[in-house]
């Protein structure tokens, strides 16, 4: 999946994202900009599958709402948003799509590092790693996530280091036209 070609449409607006690379799709699916019922095509948008449906953006869950809707397949990430923004809390009920088994988010090993009151990049996949039972196989997945990861931090310090170089140029630009200080 490392050098493959993606489009994504939402579901919301059928808005078409892409060409897009593998590490922006990983990207948005760890920020929660992925929902379970957006599409996405990696041959040249001739096939279209459903967001959980590839295997590496892990929407293994599915989240039964207090209202009883269920919502999902999604991920972590996903539900750490929903905790952090109120829309859940501890007590609501998970269904791992992988087993079937259903427990409540404060039983899973990631609540205890989910952010509450706030979401970090920091905090955002703590906590999310697999067991070691599971490991075999998916420590070169592990080790190519957080590369991948890595990387995204070195570029999103990069960009908000041009903003910043924007913004006080901006900054200086005004007051030199108006000889006072911006709002």
């Amino acid at each position: 999946m490392s050098d493959q070609i993606w489009h994504l449409i939402k579901a919301s607006d059928n808005q078409e994202f892409g060409p897009i690379t593998t590490e922006t799709l990983l990207g948005w699916a760890s920020e929660a900009k992925i929902s379970p019922m957006d599409k996405l095509s990696n041959d040249g948008r001739q096939n279209w599958l459903r967001a959980p449906m590839v295997k590496e953006l892990q929407m293994d869950w599915l989240i039964q709402m207090p209202d009883q809707f269920l919502y999902g397949p999604t991920n972590v990430a996903t539900i750490q948003e929903f905790l952090a923004s109120g829309q859940v809390d501890g007590n609501v009920v998970l269904i791992n799509c992988l087993d079937g088994s259903e427990s409540r988010l404060n039983e899973q090993p990631f609540y205890s590092f989910s952010p509450q009151h706030m979401r970090s990049a920091e905090t955002t996949h703590v906590g999310t790693q697999w067991p070691d039972a599971q490991r075999g196989s998916t420590d070169t997945m592990l080790h190519q996530r957080i590369s991948l990861l890595e990387r995204q931090i070195v570029e999103y310090q990069r960009s908000l280091d041009q903003w910043e170089t924007h913004y006080h140029s901006l900054r200086q630009q005004f007051l030199e036209a108006t000889g006072r200080e911006p709002l």
